[in-house]
Order: C-alpha cells, then sequence, then structure tokens
C-alpha cells in the first residue's frame, strides 16, 4: 500500500541560517484538518527523510496517514513511506522530486561521551531555533529488543513536542548525534526518573537498520524474541570455528512465550549466521533481521558452549504488542 505524503522542505532563506541544513519540517492532516506535527532531516541527496514514526500516524489507533502537508515559505514536495519501525518510532520518507538536496551529516561513528555539549532545534515564529545542552549518561545495550531505555542515551536538554522526529547535534561539529522520539521509559518500582533528562535514540542505531528498511519497504516490526550483545573477551576465544565462523553475538536476554523461548534458545547462546548471512556484530543482527523482514523463513546457525552447532528454522513474526521493549 502506498502512502502520499506531501513535505515542503524549508525555505531556503530560512536554512540559510542556520548549520543545520538538512532540518525539514512535517504535518499530518485528517479531513483536512492538522493531526499531527514534527520534525525530520533529509539524510540522502536525493531526498530521503528520517522522522519519527509515531507522528505519521493517527492517535489513537496508531494507523498510519494517507494525506500530509508541511508548510514552510511557498515550495511543497510530494513524497512517499519508504518504510518504518514501530518499535523505536522512526521512519524513512522520501521526496517526489528530482531535485537534489542538502542533507545533514550523521556521525555514525563518533563515541558519545559524558559532558559532550548538544544542540537541538525547533521552529519558533516561523524560524529554527536552537536548543542547547549536554549528554549526563550513557547508552548500556546496542540491541533494543528488549529494552529501549538502555539503548538511548540520555541529555539535560528540554525539547518541545513539535521537534518530535527532529535531529540532535554534535554542538561543536554540527553532526548528527541523535534523533529525538519523545520516549519515556515505563515507571518501575523503586526506580525515579531524572524529569529533567531526555532520552535520545543514538543514530548509529537508527543507521543499522536505515539501508534495511529503505530496500525491504518494511510497516511492520520484525522481532525474534531475544536480544544481543557484543561478545567478551572469554567468548571470543571459541573463535574461528572449525567451520570457520570469525565471530558472532551472544544471546543475552530470552522473552517469556517468546519465538526463541519456543526454539529453545537459552541466554549465552552465540548467534553465528542469520540464514546464509555471516553475524559479527550487532549492527549485522539487526540489518538482516530487518532485510529478510516479516514473513520470511530464515535458518538461525546457533554456537553452544563454544563447540555445539545448533541450527533452526524460524519464520520471522511480527512484534506483538505485549513484547513492546521497556
Amino acid at each position: 500500500m502506498k502512502f502520499v505524503i506531501f513535505l515542503l522542505i524549508a525555505a531556503t532563506s530560512l536554512i540559510a541560517q542556520t548549520p543545520h541544513r538538512g532540518v525539514v519540517s512535517i504535518a499530518g492532516s485528517k479531513n483536512g484538518q492538522v493531526v499531527n506535527r514534527c520534525l525530520g532531516f533529509i539524510v540522502e541527496r536525493e531526498g530521503f527523510v528520517l522522522t519519527n514514526y509515531d507522528n505519521l500516524t493517527s492517535q489513537p489507533g496508531g494507523r498510519l496517514l494517507e494525506n500530509f502537508s508541511v508548510t514552510s515559505g511557498s515550495k511543497v514536495y510530494g513524497a512517499e513511506i519508504i518504510g518504518v519501525e514501530p518499535t523505536i518510532n522512526i521512519a524513512i520518507l522520501k521526496i517526489e522530486s528530482d531535485e537534489l538536496f542538502s542533507p545533514v551529516v550523521s556521525a555514525v561513528k563518533r563515541e558519545i561521551t559524558p559532558g559532550m555539549a548538544l544542540q537541538a532545534v525547533a521552529f519558533e515564529d516561523g524560524a529554527l531555533k536552537n536548543i542547547d545542552g549536554q549528554v549526563t549518561a550513557l547508552n548500556t545495550k546496542l540491541c533494543y529488543q528488549h529494552s529501549l531505555a538502555s539503548t538511548m542515551f540520555r541529555a539535560k536538554i528540554t525539547i518541545p513536542a513539535a521537534s518530535l522526529g527532529g535531529p540532535v547535534f554534535h554542538a561543536d561539529s554540527g553532526e548528527v548525534a541523535a534523533i529525538y522520539t519523545g520516549f519515556k521509559p515505563v515507571p518501575e518500582v523503586g526506580h525515579a526518573e531524572d524529569t529533567t533528562e531526555t532520552h535520545l535514540l543514538p543514530i548509529n542505531l537508527c543507521f543499522n537498520i536505515y539501508e534495511s528498511l529503505k530496500t525491504k519497504r518494511s510497516l511492520k516490526s520484525p522481532w525474534t524474541g531475544f536480544s544481543v550483545r557484543p561478545l567478551n573477551e572469554n567468548e571470543q576465544r571459541y573463535f574461528p570455528t572449525a567451520k570457520k565462523h570469525h565471530g558472532g553475538v551472544v544471546i543475552e536476554d530470552v522473552w517469556d512465550n517468546s519465538p526463541a523461548k519456543k526454539l529453545g534458545m537459552k541466554v549465552g547462546d552465540i548467534l553465528v549466521q542469520f540464514s546464509y548471512n555471516r553475524i559479527l556484530s550487532v549492527g549485522d543482527f539487526q540489518k538482516w533481521l530487518y532485510m529478510y523482514g516479516v514473513g520470511q523463513p530464515v535458518k538461525l546457525v546457533i554456537l553452544r558452549n563454544g563447540a555445539e552447532y545448533l541450527v533452526t528454522d524460524y519464520v520471522i513474526e511480527e512484534r506483538p504488542q505485549w513484547a513492546k521493549p521497556k
């Protein structure tokens, strides 16, 4: 199903006043009335835009809207939804134009450190306004399948709701460090969230699955019922194996009542191959999970206790609502 979106790129005269050249403003409408507003940012010259998923949907219900308009200046572009990831709340749009655009530069390999200066953006009275902040705490995990909060870093920065889907930049370079999705963790007994902190989704995590979403045009969240982590030093000694596997990722969590549980997968197992694709990093696992996508049969090759190989067949399922990560 094709969804048509109308986008207006911020006017050239406006963008010239800010280093954040690829920022766009998006508004979604229903029955002629504006329903949602958000920001996005161009990540490729051909007009691919990264934004958040929720603001492309009607609430409640979460259905993708079919009519969008974004106004800034006098120029309007048509676009379509290329792919979405509801779990981590991101979406890819493609502007329908032969023009080449000025994309942001994303710092996919730059390490985030506490105290690092950040800068978010917001539209105020028709102009882009900078919002300053700094990193306060790092993400502790690379895989979001079980815990979203653990895969986001935190910052002392106040970003308005209208800036959902917008980029958060490294203040010193103007490169994108993260996307603001509005995520707030579910309250837990004995743990009080610092309400002055904002959770931010690292841009490198988005780009782990970006090409797969773009290629597959996925509108669903695939899942396996487990999360993974990199090998530790002790686990690295298993490689290379007799079957010439040179690495893998470790099963860190297995959901109760999940596909992984039913397949007999255990915490500590090492995933070394996803169908025909060798897995060497968390990014590899995320890439191929989305590249195959919901409904596709795959073979999972597992190394157990550093010696025993297990091969299991699995048809990738859509993540159920009850399994939404914390």
